[in-house]
């Protein structure tokens, strides 16, 4: 076996998140290696970056750092392809950024973001997009073997986590709204399957939305905000506004009673905390909460507020509200440019697998941090050696507190603290290569 697939055995090893990283810093560098021969002539920023370093192999973990991309690099196409429907650059820039070869994708007749995005799909290239809060949308390409790697990865990080079985034996509420991407939806499809089935599971009946409308809600806002929308663009606002509104608070009714009418069941609640926080109000205003619910209550929760504004006490209003316990909850740390999640263990810390390498970096992204003395605050970046639909190696926007001891619930690490802070949220985000990587595609493309 090689070493990438060595260490990809161990995605269903029970001893997973157990293993000290001594034991396997070697054979990660090694499969870090046989990655970045397989990948340097698939992806042209790869080649482009090993190039202005000079780096032919990866013997140590310092050789990685000038290879990895910032996480910006998915966003690094020009604004105007997109917004001016250049669907031929944006075919080029995917292909510079990634393993897909965009040489059989024909664009004409392309009527946007969302038919792009298909299009994509019909080669078998599958992209993540994200919502594009600012305007712009991040684009990672994966593969079908990508898909099933980060749908499998959340269902065996929650057995992990909570220790409840994925017998099928669990009625699982999906309590949030949902985006039209085929990550997250192949995500929930096998959460489905390992814990409840088709029939006897509950998604809150709102249609999801597409990244494409999303961005066309982002930019008629931004109109809106400086005063260029027309009348009837306002108008349409209003009216779509109102009719999501509507439409929502209707489905977060039904699920309220369809949970009162379920809760001498075994549940699997999963959602983010903003509507889980509105359909425990309404579960509560109904006369419902702990006692009436089972102890074994299971619940996934993924990502933070996003800009939601609750109670400082909103975690134990939910909590008391569907009688779940802690050992019971499945709360994780990933981002949209990595396969794999990281499971958030008792003692409150988030567990790293040894598939994926973990890399503490200076704030600029430039060179690693020394851990010899134990935790230490940096730069997160990461290698993944599931990926196949582009190049493992990222550096984040986050600071983290990494350490590579043994954690306190007495699994070896490494692992990241639960204080993760956004770069971007401290005053700025600067990563050192970000502006030569957005160069280089933009020329290239």
């Amino acid at each position: 076996m090689t070493a990438v697939e060595q260490l990809l055995a161990l995605q269903e090893a029970p001893d997973r998140y157990d293993i000290a990283p001594a034991d396997v810093h070697d054979l990660q560098v090694e499969a870090v290696n046989e990655r970045f021969a397989t990948r340097v002539d698939q992806i042209p920023l790869l080649r482009n970056r090993a190039q202005s370093a000079e780096i032919t192999k990866v013997a140590r973990r310092e050789d990685l750092v000038p290879l990895l991309f910032a996480h910006s690099a998915y966003k690094s196409y020009a604004q105007n392809w997109l917004t001016d429907g250049r669907w031929d650059r944006m075919v080029k820039w995917v292909g510079t950024v990634s393993t897909c070869d965009p040489s059989g994708i024909d664009v004409d007749g392309v009527g946007g973001l969302d038919d792009f995005v298909d299009r994509m799909e019909s080669v078998g290239c599958y992209l993540t997009c994200s919502s594009g809060t600012t305007g712009k949308p991040a684009m990672i390409a994966c593969s079908e073997s990508d898909l099933d790697v980060a749908s499998r990865a959340n269902v065996t990080g929650l057995t992990w986590a909570t220790g409840i079985a994925a017998d099928g034996s669990r009625k699982l509420f999906g309590l949030g709204p949902r985006t039209k991407v085929e990550r997250n939806e192949r995500t929930r499809l096998a959460l489905v399957e390992a814990f409840s089935s088709d029939a006897d599971s509950y998604q809150l009946p709102v249609e999801p939305i597409s990244v494409g409308a999303i961005m066309e809600m982002i930019g008629l806002r931004r109109r809106i905000g400086d005063g260029t929308a027309s009348p009837s663009e306002l108008t349409t606002f209003e009216a779509t506004s109102a009719a999501r509104q509507n439409a929502m608070e209707g489905a977060i009714a039904g699920a309220v009673d369809e949970l009162i009418a379920n809760r001498d069941r075994s549940l699997l609640l999963t959602s983010m905390f903003a509507s889980l926080y509105q359909v425990a109000q309404g579960v509560r205003a109904k006369g419902f909460s702990d006692s009436d619910f089972r102890a074994d209550t299971a619940l996934l929760v993924a990502g933070g507020l996003k800009g939601a504004v609750l109670p400082p006490d909103y975690r134990e209003f939910i909590f008391d509200t569907f009688n779940i316990a802690e050992e019971r909850v499945y709360h994780f740390y990933t981002m949209q440019e990595l396969n794999t999640p990281f499971p958030k263990c008792r003692a409150g810390r988030y567990h790293i697998p040894p598939w994926v390498v973990l890399l503490p970096l200076d704030e600029p992204g430039d060179k690693l941090v020394d851990t010899t003395a134990g935790p230490v605050q940096a730069r997160g970046a990461f290698f993944d050696l599931s990926l196949e639909g582009r190049w493992g190696g990222v550096i984040s926007g986050d600071r983290i507190d990494a350490d590579f001891g043994v954690c306190d619930c007495g699994h070896q690490g490494p692992t990241v603290g639960p204080d993760i802070t956004r770069y971007a949220d401290l005053g700025g985000d600067k990563i050192t290569c970000s502006g030569t990587i957005d160069a280089y595609v933009r020329g290239e493309a």
